[in-house]
């Protein structure tokens, strides 16, 4: 599918290849000589706010900023794009290729069917052309996540920087704690100074002072709770496994169930699967009971390894499913003797063994503060146009990013929603 310009066609100027090649310079973070400037000047300034340089908010930025009648006021008390340093183990998962957007959206466990109407208007292959547009190539990974070509976060964020350096962006080292709106145009406060915008963006991500603006407008906010999180176990046993990893776990929550790697850290567990199954249940009540499918292999195959090798140890026997020190727990926990042959284990004994390789059950009592990576909540999805992030409530304010009731899976989807949203606002802005 063509991209479609984010720059609409001035009403006095509508040289259709002249835009074209204004957007392709601008993309460039160039300005082209001539008469584009007397061409322009059909339309007055807009002074756009944009709270929260994360990832929605710095590429709605960047995306606007290439726009020289648009003078753009960045707040954040971190510098732009810095959320996206840690992202992908510092390579920085960038989106995941799938062009299905159907399947794409599954992988949110909140905002789906919003998510059809965005995603269908900016995929994740015209995400990877933009990236490219901007000097930011990529590549793709057998499991389809991925990834800029330098496998860097930091020079990613380098690259985008560099796109913000325009006279017609100012960083404003502030964040802004109250926001009203009087004839038309948006009052926000910080606690240094008071500022007047057109137009207002806010992509603060999952955190309550973003909500609390939202609320002051208006809008209706779904209650934040920790998604894609770390759980802890009641189970005090497991705490002397911390740094053990299985591969490939199957785990289910009620009727939720996730695939993956789960790590056992001192007193949680945590890991690819275990952020999902936290995703699927993040609004359950605790406690609640977590199954785990340690080991690729069935009951029956395990059996059928037992009765075949009736003169190894137990402890040998079963080592061969899972890593030894966690069979020497199981052991321990159950007062089985490991040294034992495998033709003397009691009925009772093995139960006990393929129980905890096969449906190991764990009881979780919490969630882990501040290990989320993303929220799940934010403002009511009812409240905003998914053809433009425009507020339903309010004209010229935008919502972005997390700070949405959407969330989704470890893969690079958490960042598409982000691109995609900051897209089609700049886009309806422009």
């Amino acid at each position: 599918m063509e991209q479609e310009s984010i720059y609409k066609s001035p009403r006095k100027f509508r040289n259709k290849k002249y835009l074209q090649n204004f957007e392709a310079a601008a993309l460039k973070g160039e300005h082209l000589n001539g008469d584009y400037e007397a061409a322009a000047k059909f339309d007055s300034e807009l002074n756009i706010a944009v709270i929260g340089l994360g990832a929605s908010g710095g590429l709605a930025s960047v995306l606007l900023v290439k726009n020289p009648y648009n003078k753009i006021f960045g707040f954040d008390e971190k510098p732009p794009f810095s959320t996206l340093l840690p992202t992908g183990g510092g390579r920085c998962n960038l989106t995941y290729a799938e062009d299905d957007v159907k399947e794409f959206v599954k992988n949110y466990p909140r905002g789906n069917k919003f998510l059809l109407s965005v995603f269908s208007r900016f995929s994740q292959s015209q995400t990877r052309k933009l990236f490219e547009d901007l000097g930011i190539k990529t590549y793709v990974q057998k499991d389809k996540r991925v990834f800029p070509s330098s496998d860097s976060s930091k020079k990613t964020v380098e690259i985008l920087r560099k796109h913000l350096g325009c006279q017609n962006f100012k960083y404003i080292k502030e964040n802004v704690i109250k926001i009203e709106k009087l004839n038309g145009k948006f009052i926000l406060h910080t606690k240094k100074s008071k500022y007047e915008f057109d137009v207002v963006i806010i992509a603060s991500g999952g955190k309550n002072d973003g909500f609390e603006l939202a609320k002051q407008l208006g809008h209706n906010i779904i209650k934040p709770v920790p998604s894609l999180c770390a759980l802890d176990i009641e189970e005090k046993n497991f705490y002397k496994l911390s740094g053990l990893t299985f591969k490939n776990v199957e785990a289910k929550v009620n009727k939720y169930s996730a695939e993956g790697d789960i790590l056992f850290a001192h007193k949680f567990i945590t890991g690819p699967c275990i952020f999902k199954i936290s995703s699927l249940c993040a609004y359950d009540d605790l406690p609640f009971e977590i199954t785990l499918k340690l080991t690729k292999e069935s009951r029956e195959e395990i059996e059928e390894y037992l009765k075949n090798n009736p003169v190894k140890t137990i402890k040998k026997a079963f080592s061969r499913f899972a890593p030894e020190a966690f069979i020497s727990e199981i052991l321990k926990i159950n007062s089985i003797e490991g040294t034992k042959q495998t033709a003397q284990i009691k009925k009772a004994e093995k139960e006990i063994l393929i129980n905890s390789l096969t449906a190991l059950k764990l009881h979780v009592k919490g969630r882990i503060k501040d290990s989320e990576i993303v929220t799940a909540g934010g403002v009511d999805l009812n409240e905003i146009n998914s053809k433009t992030m425009e507020s339903k409530l309010h004209n010229n304010l935008y919502f972005i990013g997390e700070i949405l009731n959407i969330d989704g899976f470890t893969g690079g989807f958490n960042l598409q929603n982000c691109w995609s949203g900051a897209y089609l606002c700049a886009k309806n802005i422009n």
